[in-house]
C-alpha cells in the first residue's frame, strides 16, 4: 500500500525543491475526490521554461519513468514533468503564467469552493470519476452543466457562494 500523498510530497521534497517556482498542489487528492489512478499534481510558474526543464531534470531524472516534455496548453508554452516515485505518479506542470492564474489552479479553486459549499457533491463527483470521467467533466455532469466542461467550470469563477450553492443544490 502506498503512503499518503502528503507524505510522498514531503519525502520527495517536492514543495521544498520547487519553492522558487511558486508550486501549488492541485487535483483530486487535496480535493478528496481521488480514485485509484489519481496522481500527485503540482502547478508551477517559471518565465524561463528551459531553466525549469533543466532544474527538474537535475532533481528528478533518477526517478522511474522520468520525462520532461514541452507542449502548448491554453495557448501558452508549457513544460510537463512526469515520473513515478514511492508508488505515486507525479505530474508537475509549469507555464510562464503566475501559478494562481493557470487554468488548473483556477479549476481547483472553483472545485474547492463547490465542495466546501456542497459536501454531498464529493460522492457524486467521485463516482463519476470512477466511471472514467476526468475531474472537470465529472463536476460539469454532477452540476448538470452543458458545453465544454473546462471552460464551463472556469465560467463559475465569477459566481458568488450563494450562486454556487444554488447551482450545487439543484443537483
Amino acid at each position: 500500500m502506498r503512503i499518503p500523498y502528503e507524505q510522498a510530497i514531503e519525502r520527495l521534497g517536492l514543495l521544498a525543491n520547487l519553492c522558487s517556482f511558486d508550486p501549488i498542489v492541485i487535483g483530486t487528492l487535496p480535493l478528496g475526490i481521488d480514485v485509484s489512478s489519481s496522481d500527485i499534481d503540482i502547478a508551477c510558474y517559471c518565465d524561463d521554461l528551459d531553466r525549469f526543464a533543466k532544474f527538474t531534470t537535475r532533481q528528478y531524472e533518477s526517478q522511474d519513468c522520468f520525462q520532461a516534455r514541452h507542449g502548448i496548453f491554453q495557448e501558452h508554452a508549457s513544460i510537463v514533468v512526469d515520473f513515478k516515485a514511492l508508488e505515486w505518479d507525479v505530474d508537475i506542470f509549469c507555464q510562464p503564467i503566475p501559478t494562481a492564474k493557470q487554468w488548473g489552479v483556477r479549476h481547483f479553486r472553483i472545485e474547492q469552493r463547490l465542495l466546501a459549499l456542497s459536501p454531498g457533491l464529493r460522492s457524486t463527483v467521485t463516482e463519476l470519476k470512477r466511471s472514467g470521467l476526468k475531474t472537470e467533466p465529472a463536476f460539469a455532469k454532477a452540476l448538470g452543466l452543458s458545453g465544454e466542461p473546462y471552460g464551463t467550470i472556469l465560467g463559475l469563477e465569477q459566481c458568488d457562494d450563494r450562486e454556487l450553492l444554488a447551482l450545487s443544490a439543484i443537483h
